[in-house]
């Protein structure tokens, strides 16, 4: 696939540039999208991706000196990972909507079940609710390290910030989350 894109483009020395590129920077770029995807099945998929979206920027990518050239490559494998994360999220959330499943084995036995598992589920989506009125940095900060699982050094990666400074995030991040759903739990108690 990358081999057929390279081939539209104009002239041979774009060509080579391309093909050296790829053989050059294939490593990295497969290392960095499976460090943030996590994911062996789609890795090979989203590095052909990072590639195609390189080719697009040839003129751009060929103007580039070493280090800025890799740095690009880098942010580009970043983002069409982030972006592969992203909607493969949305496509789960919409997975379970019209599928049939027997809801009859979802029912507790006891009342006391029931009311614990109301409370629950509306806890959860207060705190859903909260999640959403965080700013983008505070709701992929609690993705990275409670969705994905990711230790304090590869969200800073991502996120570019200090290692030492994930705490921080995360801790303002739980504690806004918090007030959140508490106020929201109140308003509708009242």
């Amino acid at each position: 696939m990358i081999m057929m894109m390279v081939a539209t483009l104009g002239s041979d020395d774009d060509k080579a540039f391309m093909v050296n590129l790829y053989k050059e920077y294939y490593g990295l770029v497969r290392k960095i999208v499976y460090d943030i995807a996590r994911d062996v099945e789609h890795a090979e998929d989203l590095t052909n991706d990072t590639f195609i979206k390189l080719i697009e920027k040839t003129s751009v990518i060929r103007t580039l000196e070493s280090c800025k050239l890799a740095a690009y490559i880098v942010y580009t494998s970043r983002s069409v990972a982030i972006n592969f994360i992203k909607h493969r999220d949305v496509q789960q959330k919409h997975l379970y909507f019209g599928q049939d499943t027997d809801l009859a084995k979802n029912i507790p036995s006891s009342e006391d079940d029931i009311e614990t598992r109301i409370i629950h589920k509306e806890e959860l989506k207060e705190l859903g609710n909260a999640i959403l009125k965080l700013t983008e940095q505070q709701q992929d900060v609690l993705y990275f390290k409670y969705i994905l699982e990711m230790n304090d050094a590869e969200i800073a990666e991502i996120l570019v910030i200090a290692p030492d400074s994930v705490r921080q995030y995360l801790t303002r991040a739980r504690r806004e989350a918090k007030e959140l759903m508490e106020k929201g739990m109140n308003q509708r108690d009242e």
